[in-house]
């Protein structure tokens, strides 16, 4: 008998600020820097963890992670030119333009570079966010400290078990 290779179920990453917010919740999308020893193009679902910042800024949104996402596709970017182009052939032009008021920030915000050279980026193309976790998940619950999440990949079991309470670290 040959156990089998876990899945990565669940890819989460910190949303902390407006721009990255109303690119999850209205356009169904999430940017990040692109690492080559992810895991990210193995996970199905995507959940991100709200920091106080943009809990305390937007009504309706506590800390935590409450929100979960079907990853329907995961696109690796260098140039604004390759997001356009990514977008056109995943979500069409009539989407790219509909979606303006979100997506157009990027191309001036800060910490994004978009000249061939720079950086890539991974832009996960995802499915309508569900509310699942209510009250949130507490970061405390999935790691030890209040940090940035240390661990990126969990199973749905890992999930339901910190949103019961227990801890998914020993002390």
């Amino acid at each position: 008998m040959v156990k089998q290779r876990e899945s990565v179920e669940i890819y989460a990453r910190e949303i902390n600020e407006p721009l990255t917010l109303a690119l999850f919740l209205k356009a169904n999308m999430y940017g990040c820097d692109y690492e080559a020893s992810s895991q990210l193009p193995e996970a199905l679902y995507f959940a991100p963890h709200f920091g106080q910042t943009i809990a305390n800024a937007t009504p309706g949104i506590g800390v935590g992670i409450s929100y979960v996402a079907r990853i329907e596709q995961v696109e690796v970017v260098e140039t604004w030119n390759d997001l356009h182009r990514a977008v056109q052939g995943i979500r069409k032009g009539t989407w790219w333009k509909s979606h303006q008021s979100e997506i157009a920030p990027l191309q001036n915000a800060r910490g994004w570079e978009w000249h061939e050279g720079s950086k890539k980026y991974s832009f996960l193309f995802l499915s309508k966010p569900r509310l699942v976790f209510n009250p949130p998940i507490n970061k405390e619950k999935l790691q030890k400290g209040k940090g940035w999440l240390s661990k990126r990949v969990f199973r749905f079991d890992e999930f339901f078990k910190a949103w019961g309470g227990e801890t998914l670290w020993k002390s």
